[in-house]
């Protein structure tokens, strides 16, 4: 190396000045290196664990927002995790609404401290990402397949933002019976509701949806809730069950009940 140094520094350098020169950058030079390399080597012995985001990498809320979307998760799922660091509500019993970013390849939670410089309050980027999902994804009403004879009913699609349709249920009309609708969530996979027209379609409904929810729930990689809801005017009400050995129980809401009977 200081061979090359010398050789290289005599084009810049009179001939005079060569040797005093380079032999002063030659020195300079190892010093640097070597100061260097120690540090190199003190910053392997002590590695520092820096979390990355890839919001850090776009530049301006408009670069992002139109990532912003909403995922109905287990409310089991924070808590192993400072809830205060994300955006989270709670839209429906036993679950949370959290904020994320629904990019191409991947799905990633939004962090307060990320989102602090976009300057934008909690309800204007729930709003904008609700948004985003109704423009996004495009769902028609079908029956349930495998169950015509109970008469469920889903909504099409296979991503991981289904069950966020419960966040703008009434713009399914044809989710909503005479007196509201069963809806159950039981996995990230899994909607399923049953339009509730008479007493009659309320325990075909329930008869199905019990063991149904229970089982889906329980064996599911991805749970996100047990119960079963009755859902009418844009509200969810938990309707409680059990199942026993030799039957299943439930009680229904008193304003169901006075609707109903």
């Amino acid at each position: 190396m200081k061979s090359f140094l010398k050789k290289y520094l005599s084009f810049i350098y009179s001939n005079k000045e060569t040797a005093q020169v380079a032999n002063s950058l030659i020195t300079s030079f190892e010093s640097q290196h070597l100061s260097e390399t120690n540090t190199d080597r003190v910053e392997e012995v002590q590695p520092t664990f820096v979390f990355q985001s890839a919001v850090q990498e776009e530049e301006g809320y408009e670069a992002f927002a139109r990532y912003l979307s909403l995922r109905i998760i287990c409310k089991a799922d924070l808590e192993s995790f400072p809830e205060e660091a994300f955006y989270v509500r709670e839209t429906l019993d036993d679950t949370k609404t959290i904020l994320v970013l629904d990019y191409p390849s991947s799905i990633e939670h939004v962090l307060r401290t990320n989102a602090a410089a976009w300057e934008k309050s909690e309800d204007e980027l729930f709003e904008r990402a609700l948004k985003n999902i109704q423009e996004t994804y495009h769902r028609v009403v079908v029956a349930y397949e495998g169950h015509p004879q109970a008469g469920m009913l889903t909504l099409t699609g296979n991503d991981a933002f289904k069950t966020s349709a419960i966040l703008y249920l009434e713009e399914y009309p044809a989710l909503q019976g005479t007196h509201g609708a069963l809806v159950a969530l039981p996995d990230k996979d899994t909607f399923i509701c049953k339009t509730i027209e008479d007493d009659i379609s309320l325990e075909v409904g329930m008869q199905f949806l019990v063991h149904f929810t229970d089982e889906t729930y329980h064996n599911s990689e991805s749970r996100i809730s047990r119960q079963i809801y009755w859902y009418l005017n844009g509200e969810f009400i938990v309707i409680p069950y059990s199942i026993g050995l030799e039957r299943m129980n439930y009680v229904l809401p008193f304003d169901l009940e006075d609707r109903l009977f």
